[in-house]
């Protein structure tokens, strides 16, 4: 018998060490894609991709349901790059509950805010470029990306980096 999917019941967000529990309602995970080259050579029926071991530029969005100076503040500053913000959340898995947690960081570049009419959310929404992403489940490392150390280990638990880390003498 096949299993239901699984569903996110439930998350929290944390930033400086703070809970932004009822606040952080919403957060888009990035998006993982290679770089790749088109490659079209004698002897081979078409086009294929070839995979440059990088990645393309990494995004977020996460909204919050609140003003906050800690979150406002952190858009736009050079030192937002070293600020982890995490998530963690329950995901039911079959019908047991499984912990996902989601650690992320890099330039927090962008800001919007949500219309204004009265009785609405006072809600805005930031957009962080990830230079570092990493998420668990259960204790199980799933993915790890580490733009800056060029590391990019998967659910295998293999860094599809290490062979041109070692090329380059890094």
């Amino acid at each position: 018998m096949a299993g239901i999917p699984s569903v996110l019941v439930d998350f929290n967000a944390f930033l400086k060490n703070t809970s932004y529990a009822g606040k952080a309602n919403k957060i888009t995970l990035p998006k993982v894609v290679m770089k790749t080259l088109d490659f079209d050579g004698a002897g081979i029926g078409g086009t294929v991709k070839r995979s440059v071991g990088k990645l393309e530029a990494m995004e977020m969005e996460v909204t919050v349901s609140d003003y906050s100076k800690e979150v406002i503040g952190m858009v736009g500053s050079r030192s937002s790059r070293n600020e982890v913000v995490t998530f963690r959340g329950a995901l039911d898995r079959d019908g047991e509950i499984k912990t996902v947690i989601v650690r992320a960081s890099g330039e927090w570049r962008e800001l919007e805010f949500n219309e204004w009419a009265p009785g609405s959310e006072a809600t805005n929404k930031v957009v962080i470029d990830v230079e570092f992403f990493e998420m668990e489940i259960d204790g199980k490392t799933m993915l790890k990306i580490d733009k800056p150390r060029n590391k990019f280990v998967g659910a295998d638990g293999k860094d599809r980096n290490e062979e041109i880390r070692n090329a380059l003498g890094q």
